[in-house]
């Protein structure tokens, strides 16, 4: 579980990254804010961002379409969740995703 942790690295989690469409593993987390983070590789990705309240049935916070290669940030405030996740889709070949989620 990471969240309300004193020490703001210990807050932070990253994925491994995505190289074809799927879901990173749900973190539980303890937060009600909540900062994704994406790295991607390629011009067709897209990035939907997940919370669930028992690990079990999601709902979307967001959906983005990539056109190319970059990293961008994605807030989400005052969001009480228990478990967090990003999924990837419309990876190709040599495309990638990588995430991470910080929560305070």
């Amino acid at each position: 579980m990471i969240g309300l942790n004193a020490d703001n690295k210990d807050n932070i989690h990253a994925w491994d990254t995505l190289t074809a469409d799927g879901s990173t593993p749900a973190v539980e987390v303890n937060a009600t804010n909540f900062t994704f983070v994406d790295t991607i590789v390629g011009s067709s990705v897209t990035i939907s961002h997940q919370g669930s309240l028992d690990g079990t049935n999601w709902f979307e916070l967001e959906s983005h379409s990539h056109t190319q290669s970059g990293t961008d940030a994605h807030f989400y405030n005052d969001r009480p969740m228990r478990y967090v996740r990003a999924i990837a889709s419309n990876i190709g070949a040599g495309e990638s995703a990588t995430c991470s989620v910080m929560v305070n």
